[in-house]
C-alpha cells in the first residue's frame, strides 16, 4: 500500500517504522512546523523526537508538496497535533476534494470549532468531508514504538470492517492492534488521559521534592481519575469497558508514567508556576504539552454536556490549578 503520514513529529515518526516494516511505501509530509526536523531527517541525521534514523525508504515532502505526497494514496495517516487537524484536514480538501482514502487519525484531543467542542474524527468528518475515518487510541510512547519495543493499540471505526481493514494491514509483530466500534469512547479517553497524567505528575513531584515514599496515595491518583473518566465516558455514549481497557486505564499508565503531561505535572508539583514549567519543558524540547490548552476544551466540553462538577472533582483540581491561580493542594483535597 501507498501510505500518506500528514505530520512529521514523534507519533508520525515512529509509526512510519512498523507501516514501513510491513513493506508499504511510507510518504512522510511535513508542515512548516515540523521543518526543523525535515533539515535533520533529509541529511540522514536521527529524527530528534525519537533519537532514530529513519528508513532510507521513507519519503519526504515539503509543506508545499501536499499534492505530491497525497498523488495515488492507499490510506492517509493524520498525525498532526490536535490544534492541526482543522487546518490541515481543510487544507487536504482545498488540495484533492473529499478523500475517498480512509483516513487513519492518530491525533489526540478536543478543539473549539465554530463556537463547539467537536472529537477529532468531527472535525474531520466535517472539514475534510471523509465519512472513512478510523481512530487510534491506546498506549504508545513514540520512542518505544520507533524503537519496535512490544505496542499495543486500539483502532476504532463506526464501520467495524474498516478498522479491521486497517489493522491488519498495520500490524506487526510488535505493533498490535485490536478493534472496537466505541470511537466517542476511545477519543474521549484519549483526551482525558493528558488532564488525570498531569495531575499523576503534581502528586510525584510534590513527593519527590520532600522525600516522601507514599505509592498508595499514586495508586489512589490513578484509580480515581479512571473512575472520572469512565463517568464522563458513559455520559457521553461511550462504554466504560474502552476506559477500563487499553484506550484509558493502558494510556493513563503509559502517559501518567513517561508522558509529557506528567513531565509537566511533576514540575508544578515541585513547586514551579504554571508559566515556569511552560518554559522548562521548552528547554527540555520535549514538545507541546497538549494537556494544557485540552483542559480549558474539555472544561467547556463538560458544561455542554451538563456533567456535575462535584463528579469529577480531580479534573477540576487540575484546571484550577492551570487556569486558576489555585495552589496544588486543592488536588490533594480533591482525591
Amino acid at each position: 500500500m501507498k501510505i500518506t503520514i500528514l505530520g512529521a513529529g514523534a507519533i508520525a515518526s515512529a509509526l512510519s517504522i512498523p507501516l514501513t516494516d510491513r513493506g508499504h511505501e511510507v510518504r512522510l509530509w511535513f508542515t512548516e512546523y515540523d521543518m526543523p526536523i525535515y533539515e535533520k531527517v533529509s541529511r540522514g541525521e536521527p529524527h530528534p523526537r525519537t533519537k532514530i534514523v529513519l528508513p532510507s525508504t521513507i519519503k519526504l515532502y515539503k509543506p508545499e508538496e501536499l499534492e505530491r505526497a497525497l498523488k495515488g494514496a492507499d490510506v492517509i495517516v493524520l498525525a498532526v497535533s490536535s490544534r492541526g487537524v482543522l487546518p490541515v484536514s481543510k487544507r487536504v480538501r482545498e488540495t484533492i476534494g473529499i478523500p475517498n482514502e480512509p483516513i487513519v487519525v492518530v491525533a489526540k484531543g478536543l478543539e473549539v470549532v465554530d463556537d463547539r467542542v467537536r472529537t477529532m474524527t468531527e472535525i474531520v468528518r466535517e472539514h475534510m468531508g471523509s465519512s472513512n475515518i478510523v481512530y487510534v487510541g491506546g498506549p504508545s510512547l513514540a520512542v518505544e514504538l520507533a524503537n519496535k519495543r512490544p505496542t499495543y493499540v486500539v483502532y476504532a471505526s463506526e464501520e467495524i470492517d474498516l478498522a479491521v481493514k486497517i489493522a491488519s494491514e498495520f500490524q506487526t509483530d510488535y505493533y498490535k492492534i485490536t478493534v472496537t466500534n466505541d470511537v466517542i469512547g476511545l477519543e474521549l479517553s484519549a483526551a482525558l488521559k493528558n488532564i488525570y497524567a498531569m495531575a499523576y505528575g503534581i502528586v510525584e513531584g510534590y513527593l519527590e521534592a520532600h522525600g516522601i515514599v507514599n505509592k498508595n496515595l499514586k495508586a489512589a491518583v490513578l484509580s480515581k481519575s479512571i473512575e472520572e473518566m469512565a463517568l464522563i465516558v458513559s455520559l457521553c455514549g461511550g462504554q466504560k469497558e474502552t476506559v477500563y481497557g487499553l484506550g484509558g486505564l493502558g494510556d493513563l499508565y503509559v502517559t501518567a508514567l513517561g508522558g509529557r503531561n506528567s513531565m509537566f505535572g511533576n514540575l508544578l508539583g515541585r513547586g514551579l508556576t504554571v508559566d515556569e514549567a511552560l518554559k522548562e519543558m521548552e528547554i527540555r524540547g520535549v514538545g507541546v504539552v497538549e494537556g494544557v490548552k485540552n483542559a480549558e476544551t474539555i472544561k467547556r466540553f463538560l458544561t455542554e454536556k451538563n456533567i456535575p462538577l462535584e463528579k469529577t472533582r480531580i479534573f477540576n483540581a487540575v484546571y484550577a490549578i492551570l487556569y486558576e491561580d489555585k495552589d496544588i493542594g486543592i488536588l490533594f483535597n480533591s482525591i
